[in-house]
Protein backbone atom coordinates (compact mmCIF):
# COMPACT_ATOMS: atom_id res chain seq x y z
CA UNK A 1 0.00 0.00 0.00
CA UNK A 2 3.10 2.38 0.77
CA UNK A 3 5.98 3.40 -1.21
CA UNK A 4 9.24 1.25 -0.45
CA UNK A 5 11.26 4.29 0.55
CA UNK A 6 8.83 5.14 3.01
CA UNK A 7 10.03 6.03 6.92
CA UNK A 8 6.99 4.43 8.42
CA UNK A 9 7.55 1.48 11.28
CA UNK A 10 6.35 -1.81 9.82
CA UNK A 11 4.60 -2.85 12.64
CA UNK A 12 3.56 -2.02 16.24
CA UNK A 13 6.36 -3.33 18.06
CA UNK A 14 8.72 -0.16 15.95
CA UNK A 15 6.12 1.89 16.56
CA UNK A 16 6.45 1.60 20.40
CA UNK A 17 10.78 1.43 20.33
CA UNK A 18 10.15 5.09 18.27
CA UNK A 19 7.85 6.78 20.74
CA UNK A 20 9.04 5.21 23.91
CA UNK A 21 12.14 6.62 24.12
CA UNK A 22 10.68 10.10 23.84
CA UNK A 23 8.98 9.92 26.54
CA UNK A 24 5.39 9.06 25.17
CA UNK A 25 4.56 5.43 26.60
CA UNK A 26 2.11 4.93 29.35
CA UNK A 27 2.10 3.22 32.50
CA UNK A 28 -0.35 0.14 32.81
CA UNK A 29 -1.20 -0.24 36.74
CA UNK A 30 -2.55 -3.15 38.04
CA UNK A 31 -5.76 -2.63 40.69
CA UNK A 32 -7.14 -3.95 43.22
CA UNK A 33 -10.84 -5.18 42.06
CA UNK A 34 -12.62 -4.28 44.86
CA UNK A 35 -10.56 -0.33 44.43
CA UNK A 36 -8.55 -0.62 47.96
CA UNK A 37 -4.63 0.35 46.21
CA UNK A 38 -2.38 0.07 43.19
CA UNK A 39 0.24 -2.24 42.94
CA UNK A 40 2.73 -0.34 42.32
CA UNK A 41 5.91 0.96 44.72
CA UNK A 42 5.94 -1.54 48.16
CA UNK A 43 2.85 -3.57 46.52
CA UNK A 44 4.39 -3.85 42.93
CA UNK A 45 5.57 -7.84 43.47
CA UNK A 46 1.96 -8.83 45.62
CA UNK A 47 -0.52 -11.01 43.94
CA UNK A 48 -3.35 -10.19 46.27
CA UNK A 49 -4.54 -7.30 48.10
CA UNK A 50 -3.40 -6.67 51.46
CA UNK A 51 -6.49 -5.17 52.61
CA UNK A 52 -8.86 -7.57 50.97
CA UNK A 53 -7.11 -10.34 50.11
CA UNK A 54 -8.36 -10.71 46.71
CA UNK A 55 -6.09 -11.88 43.87
CA UNK A 56 -4.98 -9.24 41.12
CA UNK A 57 -5.07 -11.86 38.85
CA UNK A 58 -8.58 -13.28 36.94
CA UNK A 59 -9.40 -17.15 37.81
CA UNK A 60 -7.62 -19.76 36.18
CA UNK A 61 -8.64 -22.27 34.03
CA UNK A 62 -9.71 -24.54 37.07
CA UNK A 63 -12.60 -22.24 38.12
CA UNK A 64 -13.78 -21.10 34.56
CA UNK A 65 -13.06 -24.03 32.45
CA UNK A 66 -11.27 -22.45 29.76
CA UNK A 67 -7.75 -23.15 28.34
CA UNK A 68 -5.14 -21.98 30.79
CA UNK A 69 -3.34 -19.89 28.93
CA UNK A 70 -6.55 -17.75 28.61
CA UNK A 71 -5.99 -16.12 32.02
CA UNK A 72 -2.51 -16.57 33.10
CA UNK A 73 -1.15 -13.40 34.96
CA UNK A 74 -4.31 -11.03 33.35
CA UNK A 75 -4.67 -8.81 35.58
CA UNK A 76 -8.60 -7.96 36.82
CA UNK A 77 -8.62 -4.36 36.73
CA UNK A 78 -6.29 -1.85 35.18
CA UNK A 79 -5.93 1.72 34.88
CA UNK A 80 -3.88 3.81 32.74
CA UNK A 81 -1.62 7.03 33.57
CA UNK A 82 0.26 8.90 31.25
CA UNK A 83 2.67 10.67 32.90
CA UNK A 84 2.49 14.48 32.20
CA UNK A 85 6.23 15.64 33.09
CA UNK A 86 7.15 14.26 29.47
CA UNK A 87 4.62 16.20 27.74
CA UNK A 88 4.97 19.26 29.42
CA UNK A 89 8.76 18.73 28.32
CA UNK A 90 7.53 18.22 25.29
CA UNK A 91 5.10 21.33 25.05
CA UNK A 92 7.68 23.63 25.93
CA UNK A 93 10.72 21.95 23.05
CA UNK A 94 8.78 23.56 20.40
CA UNK A 95 8.99 27.48 19.90
CA UNK A 96 5.22 28.16 18.98
CA UNK A 97 3.77 26.34 21.88
CA UNK A 98 6.20 27.65 24.28
CA UNK A 99 5.52 31.25 23.11
CA UNK A 100 1.80 30.25 23.20
CA UNK A 101 1.91 29.19 26.84
CA UNK A 102 2.82 32.52 28.26
CA UNK A 103 -0.26 34.26 26.35
CA UNK A 104 -1.73 34.75 29.47
CA UNK A 105 0.97 37.49 30.32
CA UNK A 106 2.29 39.15 27.14
CA UNK A 107 -0.43 38.72 24.83
CA UNK A 108 -4.08 39.95 26.26
CA UNK A 109 -5.75 43.25 26.86
CA UNK A 110 -6.10 44.12 30.66
CA UNK A 111 -9.25 46.25 31.17
CA UNK A 112 -10.24 45.00 34.31
CA UNK A 113 -12.95 42.29 32.15
CA UNK A 114 -13.43 38.81 32.73
CA UNK A 115 -11.59 37.43 29.50
CA UNK A 116 -9.74 34.66 30.90
CA UNK A 117 -8.92 32.95 34.17
CA UNK A 118 -6.09 35.41 34.84
CA UNK A 119 -8.55 37.84 35.61
CA UNK A 120 -10.19 35.74 38.28
CA UNK A 121 -9.73 36.71 42.04
CA UNK A 122 -8.37 32.70 42.70
CA UNK A 123 -5.35 33.85 39.92
CA UNK A 124 -4.49 37.01 42.01
CA UNK A 125 -4.53 34.77 44.94
CA UNK A 126 -2.14 32.69 43.80
CA UNK A 127 -0.03 35.46 42.69
CA UNK A 128 -0.37 37.44 46.00
CA UNK A 129 0.85 34.49 47.93
CA UNK A 130 3.15 32.48 45.94
CA UNK A 131 5.22 35.17 44.45
CA UNK A 132 7.98 33.37 43.39
CA UNK A 133 5.48 30.98 41.01
CA UNK A 134 3.83 34.44 39.62
CA UNK A 135 7.08 35.60 38.60
CA UNK A 136 7.70 32.87 35.61
CA UNK A 137 5.02 33.19 33.42
CA UNK A 138 6.23 29.80 31.84
CA UNK A 139 4.74 28.33 34.95
CA UNK A 140 1.53 26.15 34.73
CA UNK A 141 -1.59 26.45 35.86
CA UNK A 142 -4.03 23.75 34.72
CA UNK A 143 -7.46 22.25 35.66
CA UNK A 144 -8.51 18.94 36.13
CA UNK A 145 -11.47 17.79 34.66
CA UNK A 146 -13.06 14.13 34.99
CA UNK A 147 -16.47 12.45 34.62
CA UNK A 148 -17.83 8.48 34.18
CA UNK A 149 -18.86 7.61 30.88
CA UNK A 150 -19.98 4.69 28.93
CA UNK A 151 -17.77 3.82 25.76
CA UNK A 152 -20.30 1.79 24.14
CA UNK A 153 -23.37 2.81 22.53
CA UNK A 154 -25.09 -0.31 24.58
CA UNK A 155 -25.83 1.66 27.71
CA UNK A 156 -26.84 -1.65 29.05
CA UNK A 157 -22.83 -2.88 29.11
CA UNK A 158 -21.94 -2.79 32.72
CA UNK A 159 -18.41 -0.87 32.39
CA UNK A 160 -17.09 2.47 33.66
CA UNK A 161 -14.35 4.67 31.80
CA UNK A 162 -13.18 7.39 33.69
CA UNK A 163 -10.96 9.42 31.82
CA UNK A 164 -8.54 12.41 33.68
CA UNK A 165 -8.30 15.65 31.29
CA UNK A 166 -6.08 18.73 32.08
CA UNK A 167 -6.40 21.56 30.62
CA UNK A 168 -3.73 24.15 30.51
CA UNK A 169 -5.02 27.69 31.22
CA UNK A 170 -1.67 29.66 30.62
CA UNK A 171 -3.11 29.03 26.70
CA UNK A 172 -5.74 31.71 25.20
CA UNK A 173 -8.90 30.78 25.77
CA UNK A 174 -9.57 29.56 21.83
CA UNK A 175 -6.49 27.62 22.33
CA UNK A 176 -6.68 25.25 25.71
CA UNK A 177 -9.93 23.64 24.81
CA UNK A 178 -8.46 22.19 21.58
CA UNK A 179 -7.74 18.41 21.58
CA UNK A 180 -4.22 19.40 20.74
CA UNK A 181 -3.80 20.86 23.96
CA UNK A 182 -5.99 18.89 25.90
CA UNK A 183 -4.03 15.58 27.99
CA UNK A 184 -5.38 12.90 28.99
CA UNK A 185 -3.21 11.71 32.16
CA UNK A 186 -5.33 8.62 33.01
CA UNK A 187 -7.95 6.34 32.14
CA UNK A 188 -9.49 4.74 34.77
CA UNK A 189 -11.46 1.42 33.53
CA UNK A 190 -13.72 -1.46 35.01
CA UNK A 191 -17.35 -2.97 35.31
CA UNK A 192 -18.34 -0.44 38.18
CA UNK A 193 -17.26 3.88 39.01
CA UNK A 194 -14.87 4.11 41.58
CA UNK A 195 -16.58 6.74 43.43
CA UNK A 196 -15.11 7.93 46.84
CA UNK A 197 -11.89 5.28 46.14
CA UNK A 198 -11.50 7.74 42.93
CA UNK A 199 -8.45 9.00 45.24
CA UNK A 200 -6.21 5.61 44.82
CA UNK A 201 -6.25 5.80 41.14
CA UNK A 202 -5.01 9.47 41.40
CA UNK A 203 -2.13 8.89 43.35
CA UNK A 204 0.03 8.90 40.42
CA UNK A 205 -1.20 11.95 39.13
CA UNK A 206 -0.79 13.40 42.56
CA UNK A 207 2.67 12.73 43.06
CA UNK A 208 3.73 13.92 39.69
CA UNK A 209 1.82 16.93 40.24
CA UNK A 210 3.45 17.43 44.03
CA UNK A 211 6.79 16.91 42.72
CA UNK A 212 6.10 19.71 39.77
CA UNK A 213 5.11 21.91 43.04
CA UNK A 214 7.82 21.03 45.84
CA UNK A 215 11.18 20.44 43.37
CA UNK A 216 10.45 21.53 39.97
CA UNK A 217 11.31 20.10 36.90
CA UNK A 218 14.13 21.39 34.40
CA UNK A 219 13.00 21.76 31.02
CA UNK A 220 13.88 23.42 28.17
CA UNK A 221 12.47 26.70 26.10
CA UNK A 222 12.54 26.41 22.51
CA UNK A 223 11.55 29.95 22.20
CA UNK A 224 13.81 31.16 24.53
CA UNK A 225 16.40 28.69 23.99
CA UNK A 226 16.91 28.32 28.03
CA UNK A 227 16.14 25.41 30.49
CA UNK A 228 14.30 26.51 33.16
CA UNK A 229 12.63 25.40 36.39
CA UNK A 230 9.18 24.77 35.56
CA UNK A 231 6.45 23.93 38.23
CA UNK A 232 2.97 23.93 38.23
CA UNK A 233 -0.37 23.95 40.02
CA UNK A 234 -4.07 22.59 40.03
CA UNK A 235 -5.44 25.54 39.71
CA UNK A 236 -9.65 24.06 39.80
CA UNK A 237 -11.54 20.69 39.44
CA UNK A 238 -14.19 20.48 37.07
CA UNK A 239 -17.16 17.95 37.39
CA UNK A 240 -20.54 17.45 37.51
CA UNK A 241 -21.76 17.25 41.17
CA UNK A 242 -22.04 13.71 41.88
CA UNK A 243 -18.11 13.66 40.30
CA UNK A 244 -17.69 17.16 43.08
CA UNK A 245 -18.59 15.09 45.91
CA UNK A 246 -15.91 12.13 44.82
CA UNK A 247 -13.24 14.22 44.45
CA UNK A 248 -13.94 16.81 47.37
CA UNK A 249 -14.70 14.14 49.94
CA UNK A 250 -18.39 15.72 50.65
CA UNK A 251 -21.62 14.01 50.72
CA UNK A 252 -23.55 15.47 48.11
CA UNK A 253 -26.77 13.41 48.86
CA UNK A 254 -29.76 13.66 51.31
CA UNK A 255 -30.70 16.75 53.64
CA UNK A 256 -27.20 18.67 53.52
CA UNK A 257 -26.21 18.06 50.01
CA UNK A 258 -24.96 21.66 49.59
CA UNK A 259 -21.56 21.73 49.75
CA UNK A 260 -21.71 25.25 50.89
CA UNK A 261 -24.25 25.65 53.37
CA UNK A 262 -23.75 22.44 55.15
CA UNK A 263 -25.69 21.67 57.57
CA UNK A 264 -27.56 24.93 57.10
CA UNK A 265 -28.80 23.36 53.97
CA UNK A 266 -32.55 24.29 53.78
CA UNK A 267 -34.62 21.53 52.67
CA UNK A 268 -38.04 20.44 52.64
CA UNK A 269 -39.02 16.62 52.73
CA UNK A 270 -42.00 16.46 50.03
CA UNK A 271 -44.77 14.46 51.20
CA UNK A 272 -46.10 13.71 47.99
CA UNK A 273 -43.37 14.03 45.44
CA UNK A 274 -41.39 11.90 47.47
CA UNK A 275 -38.11 13.70 47.22
CA UNK A 276 -36.28 16.29 48.92
CA UNK A 277 -36.04 20.04 48.00
CA UNK A 278 -33.76 22.96 48.94
CA UNK A 279 -35.43 26.18 49.59
CA UNK A 280 -34.27 29.31 50.91
CA UNK A 281 -32.39 30.56 48.05
CA UNK A 282 -33.03 34.16 48.46
CA UNK A 283 -30.17 34.21 51.14
CA UNK A 284 -28.25 34.73 48.39
CA UNK A 285 -29.70 37.98 47.10
CA UNK A 286 -28.22 41.41 47.59
CA UNK A 287 -29.65 42.72 51.44
CA UNK A 288 -32.46 45.15 49.80
CA UNK A 289 -33.36 43.19 46.57
CA UNK A 290 -37.18 43.23 46.17
CA UNK A 291 -37.61 39.26 46.01
CA UNK A 292 -36.89 39.33 49.48
CA UNK A 293 -39.69 41.11 50.72
CA UNK A 294 -42.15 39.20 48.70
CA UNK A 295 -44.43 36.18 50.40
CA UNK A 296 -47.21 34.65 48.08
CA UNK A 297 -44.38 34.26 45.35
CA UNK A 298 -42.63 32.24 47.40
CA UNK A 299 -42.70 30.05 50.17
CA UNK A 300 -45.00 32.48 52.48
CA UNK A 301 -42.59 34.22 54.61
CA UNK A 302 -39.65 36.84 53.77
CA UNK A 303 -36.09 36.37 53.62
CA UNK A 304 -33.93 38.24 56.45
CA UNK A 305 -30.81 35.42 56.71
CA UNK A 306 -28.07 36.78 55.19
CA UNK A 307 -26.02 34.29 52.46
CA UNK A 308 -23.45 31.17 54.32
CA UNK A 309 -19.74 32.09 53.86
CA UNK A 310 -18.20 29.28 52.26
CA UNK A 311 -15.53 27.33 53.86
CA UNK A 312 -11.99 28.49 53.03
CA UNK A 313 -9.65 25.06 52.41
CA UNK A 314 -7.87 25.42 55.67
CA UNK A 315 -11.45 24.92 57.69
CA UNK A 316 -12.37 21.86 55.33
CA UNK A 317 -8.67 20.88 55.97
CA UNK A 318 -9.75 21.27 60.03
CA UNK A 319 -13.02 18.98 59.06
CA UNK A 320 -11.57 16.26 57.34
CA UNK A 321 -8.40 16.30 59.05
CA UNK A 322 -9.11 13.27 61.69
CA UNK A 323 -10.93 11.09 58.99
CA UNK A 324 -9.54 7.80 58.70
CA UNK A 325 -9.69 6.98 55.10
CA UNK A 326 -10.34 3.34 54.17
CA UNK A 327 -10.91 2.73 50.53
CA UNK A 328 -12.24 -0.61 49.00
CA UNK A 329 -16.03 -1.43 48.64
CA UNK A 330 -15.14 -4.35 50.89
CA UNK A 331 -14.50 -2.52 54.08
CA UNK A 332 -17.09 -1.46 56.70
CA UNK A 333 -17.73 1.98 56.79
CA UNK A 334 -20.66 2.38 59.03
CA UNK A 335 -19.25 5.39 60.97
CA UNK A 336 -19.25 7.19 57.80
CA UNK A 337 -23.17 6.91 57.50
CA UNK A 338 -23.99 10.44 59.14
CA UNK A 339 -21.45 12.04 58.33
CA UNK A 340 -21.16 14.71 55.41
CA UNK A 341 -17.50 14.71 55.14
CA UNK A 342 -16.82 11.16 54.18
CA UNK A 343 -12.53 11.43 53.22
CA UNK A 344 -9.78 13.46 53.43
CA UNK A 345 -9.64 14.50 49.56
CA UNK A 346 -6.00 13.51 48.15
CA UNK A 347 -5.82 16.93 46.43
CA UNK A 348 -4.94 18.08 50.21
CA UNK A 349 -1.14 16.51 49.77
CA UNK A 350 -0.34 19.22 47.66
CA UNK A 351 0.67 21.54 49.42
CA UNK A 352 -1.00 24.64 48.34
CA UNK A 353 -4.90 22.98 47.76
CA UNK A 354 -6.06 24.60 51.36
CA UNK A 355 -5.33 27.97 50.68
CA UNK A 356 -7.46 28.31 47.30
CA UNK A 357 -10.68 29.51 47.49
CA UNK A 358 -12.02 27.68 44.56
CA UNK A 359 -10.60 24.34 44.86
CA UNK A 360 -13.79 22.28 43.22
CA UNK A 361 -15.82 24.00 40.14
CA UNK A 362 -19.33 22.94 38.24
CA UNK A 363 -19.35 22.42 34.66
CA UNK A 364 -22.19 24.63 32.88
CA UNK A 365 -22.87 21.68 30.02
CA UNK A 366 -24.74 19.54 32.69
CA UNK A 367 -26.32 22.29 34.45
CA UNK A 368 -27.13 23.76 31.36
CA UNK A 369 -29.07 20.33 29.82
CA UNK A 370 -30.89 19.42 33.43
CA UNK A 371 -32.40 22.86 33.25
CA UNK A 372 -33.16 22.79 29.23
CA UNK A 373 -34.87 19.05 29.69
CA UNK A 374 -36.99 20.18 33.00
CA UNK A 375 -38.45 23.96 30.82
CA UNK A 376 -38.72 22.04 27.83
CA UNK A 377 -40.75 18.92 29.73
CA UNK A 378 -42.67 21.52 31.64
CA UNK A 379 -43.69 24.02 29.14
CA UNK A 380 -44.83 20.92 26.49
CA UNK A 381 -46.39 18.87 29.75
CA UNK A 382 -44.18 15.79 28.67
CA UNK A 383 -45.39 12.85 30.77
CA UNK A 384 -42.62 12.11 32.72
CA UNK A 385 -40.41 14.75 32.36
CA UNK A 386 -42.54 17.60 33.64
CA UNK A 387 -42.33 19.69 36.95
CA UNK A 388 -46.39 20.69 37.33
CA UNK A 389 -48.16 17.55 38.25
CA UNK A 390 -50.60 16.59 40.56
CA UNK A 391 -48.20 15.30 42.51
CA UNK A 392 -46.36 18.60 42.60
CA UNK A 393 -49.81 20.89 43.29
CA UNK A 394 -50.59 18.53 46.45
CA UNK A 395 -47.02 19.54 47.77
CA UNK A 396 -48.30 23.35 47.11
CA UNK A 397 -51.51 22.49 49.39
CA UNK A 398 -49.33 20.99 51.90
CA UNK A 399 -47.15 23.91 52.31
CA UNK A 400 -50.00 26.56 52.14
CA UNK A 401 -48.78 28.20 49.67
CA UNK A 402 -49.68 29.13 45.66
CA UNK A 403 -53.31 28.74 46.86
CA UNK A 404 -54.44 29.85 42.77
CA UNK A 405 -52.59 26.37 41.79
CA UNK A 406 -53.99 24.01 44.45
CA UNK A 407 -55.69 20.87 42.82
CA UNK A 408 -59.95 20.66 42.68
CA UNK A 409 -61.73 17.70 43.38
CA UNK A 410 -64.59 17.54 41.06
CA UNK A 411 -66.44 14.31 41.70
CA UNK A 412 -64.23 11.20 40.79
CA UNK A 413 -62.12 13.50 38.82
CA UNK A 414 -59.02 16.17 39.79
CA UNK A 415 -58.80 19.18 37.98
CA UNK A 416 -55.37 20.88 37.99
CA UNK A 417 -56.37 24.96 37.22
CA UNK A 418 -54.07 26.01 34.82
CA UNK A 419 -50.73 28.28 35.67
CA UNK A 420 -48.99 31.31 33.68
CA UNK A 421 -46.73 29.24 31.89
CA UNK A 422 -49.66 26.82 30.89
CA UNK A 423 -49.74 26.26 27.03
CA UNK A 424 -53.13 25.09 25.31
CA UNK A 425 -53.16 22.45 22.58
CA UNK A 426 -52.83 24.75 19.87
CA UNK A 427 -49.59 26.51 20.96
CA UNK A 428 -47.87 23.45 22.07
CA UNK A 429 -48.49 22.52 18.06
CA UNK A 430 -47.05 26.24 17.18
CA UNK A 431 -44.07 26.03 19.93
CA UNK A 432 -43.50 22.66 17.85
CA UNK A 433 -43.72 23.90 14.59
CA UNK A 434 -41.22 26.57 15.28
CA UNK A 435 -38.50 24.17 15.83
CA UNK A 436 -39.58 21.73 13.21
CA UNK A 437 -39.28 24.59 10.42
CA UNK A 438 -35.95 25.56 11.64
CA UNK A 439 -33.11 26.01 9.48
CA UNK A 440 -29.50 26.04 10.76
CA UNK A 441 -25.92 26.43 9.61
CA UNK A 442 -24.27 23.19 9.18
CA UNK A 443 -22.01 22.67 12.25
CA UNK A 444 -24.57 24.90 14.79
CA UNK A 445 -26.21 22.38 16.05
CA UNK A 446 -28.00 18.68 15.10
CA UNK A 447 -30.90 18.35 12.89
CA UNK A 448 -33.19 20.29 14.93
CA UNK A 449 -36.05 19.15 13.24
CA UNK A 450 -35.15 15.48 13.70
CA UNK A 451 -35.70 15.94 17.18
CA UNK A 452 -39.29 17.63 17.03
CA UNK A 453 -42.60 15.07 17.34
CA UNK A 454 -45.36 17.95 16.30
CA UNK A 455 -48.08 14.60 16.61
CA UNK A 456 -46.64 13.39 20.14
CA UNK A 457 -45.90 17.76 21.33
CA UNK A 458 -41.99 16.93 22.04
CA UNK A 459 -38.68 16.86 21.85
CA UNK A 460 -36.76 13.85 21.84
CA UNK A 461 -33.36 13.12 21.66
CA UNK A 462 -31.79 16.28 23.06
CA UNK A 463 -28.19 16.09 23.37
CA UNK A 464 -25.93 18.84 25.18
CA UNK A 465 -25.08 20.69 22.66
CA UNK A 466 -28.76 20.82 21.58
CA UNK A 467 -29.81 21.99 24.63
CA UNK A 468 -27.01 24.47 24.66
CA UNK A 469 -28.36 26.16 21.53
CA UNK A 470 -32.12 25.87 22.60
CA UNK A 471 -31.16 27.45 26.04
CA UNK A 472 -28.94 30.14 24.35
CA UNK A 473 -31.01 31.36 21.40
CA UNK A 474 -33.79 29.29 19.93
CA UNK A 475 -36.06 28.79 23.00
CA UNK A 476 -36.62 32.58 22.91
CA UNK A 477 -37.64 32.25 19.51
CA UNK A 478 -40.21 29.35 19.91
CA UNK A 479 -42.18 30.88 23.02
CA UNK A 480 -41.96 34.62 20.99
CA UNK A 481 -45.76 35.26 20.61
CA UNK A 482 -47.01 32.33 22.86
CA UNK A 483 -46.83 32.86 26.15
CA UNK A 484 -47.39 36.12 28.21
CA UNK A 485 -44.80 38.66 28.44
CA UNK A 486 -43.69 38.03 32.45
CA UNK A 487 -43.49 34.94 31.15
CA UNK A 488 -41.35 35.23 28.32
CA UNK A 489 -39.35 37.68 29.50
CA UNK A 490 -38.48 35.61 32.67
CA UNK A 491 -37.45 32.50 30.29
CA UNK A 492 -35.63 34.44 28.09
Amino acid sequence: MLPEDNTLPKNHYEAKKILCPVGMEYQKIHACPNNCILYRHEYAELRNCPTCGVSRYKVNSNDCGEDATTYKDRPSKVCWYLPVIPRFKRLFANAEDAKNLTWHADGRIKDGLLHHPDDSPQWKTIDHLYPEFSQDPRNLRVGLASDGMNPFGNLSCNHSSWPVLLIIYNLSPWLCIKRKYIMMSMMIAGPRQPRNDIDVYHAPLIEDLRKLWVEGVDVYDGNAHETFKLRALIFCTINDFPAYGNLSGYSVKGHHACPICEKDTSYIQLKHGKKTVYTRHRRFLKPFHPYRRMKKAFNGISEIDSAPIPLLGVEVLDRVNNITVIYGKTQKKDGFANKIWKKRSIFFYLPYWCNLHVRHCLDVMHVEKNVCDILVGTLLNIKGKTKDDLKCRQDLAEMGIRQQLHPVSKGLRTYLPPACHTMSTSEKKSFCHCLKNLKVPQGYSSNIKSLVSVTEMKLVGLKSHDCHVLMQQLLSVAIRGILPDKVRVAIT
